[in-house]
């Protein structure tokens, strides 16, 4: 599984009262088309069609990921989402407690907290990698499919970091092995080609 933590100024969440009082905590959750910082050795984007297929059935909303305050769930209708060609956008509706408004609520209105992020795994192949700017130290992975979308919500961090997996790693290793046998085989054959010439 991997995580994401949107930027401040793509995520937008706040904390908003309806006209009947309830606190509804909307953001986005996952951006596309947007190039994040460097994630260790490569950088992302999220392709607009990644979602199309995954499995959103039961997604949770918490607060910094953390499961003892759960915000929102699909299942009972608490945490809603919507997709457009920027992203995925969700509405969580917590439970009116005092422990939510004092750590979550607050925190969002008074902008403590400015980030969103979400936590899902690729499906098998994916995703696919650009190697052809790597003299200039960009590697570029671009998500094209998301079998799951697991957790969505506000985090204290606004910054577009993740935690590495190995399912990364290995998606990368394939990726370069591949690579790196294209080339093989492009010299080969431009050797072959400079050898008939003479």
């Amino acid at each position: 599984m991997e995580t994401r933590i949107v930027p401040q100024n793509l995520s937008q969440v706040r904390a908003v009262s309806g006209a009947d009082g309830v606190v509804h905590i909307p953001g986005t959750g996952i951006v596309f088309n947007q190039r994040s910082q460097k994630l260790g050795w490569f950088y992302e984007i999220i392709d607009p069609r990644a979602l199309n297929g995954a499995d959103l059935e039961d997604i949770v909303s918490c607060f910094n990921h953390n499961m003892v305050y759960v915000l929102g769930r699909t299942t009972n209708k608490t945490l809603t989402y919507t997709i457009d060609d920027k992203g995925f956008h969700y509405d969580a509706v917590p439970l009116p407690t005092q422990t939510i408004k004092d750590l979550v609520i607050e925190p969002i209105r008074n902008e403590y907290v400015t980030g969103s992020s979400f936590m899902f795994t690729t499906a098998e192949n994916g995703d696919e990698w650009d190697f052809s700017q790597e003299r200039d130290g960009v590697i570029l992975r671009y998500v094209t499919r998301i079998e799951k979308v697991f957790e969505v919500g506000p985090v204290t961090l606004p910054a577009y970091t993740q935690t590495t997996t190995d399912v990364v790693q290995r998606s990368y290793e394939a990726a370069m092995k591949a690579h790196k046998e294209q080339e093989r085989q492009y010299l080969s054959q431009y050797a072959r080609m400079r050898m008939q010439m003479i």
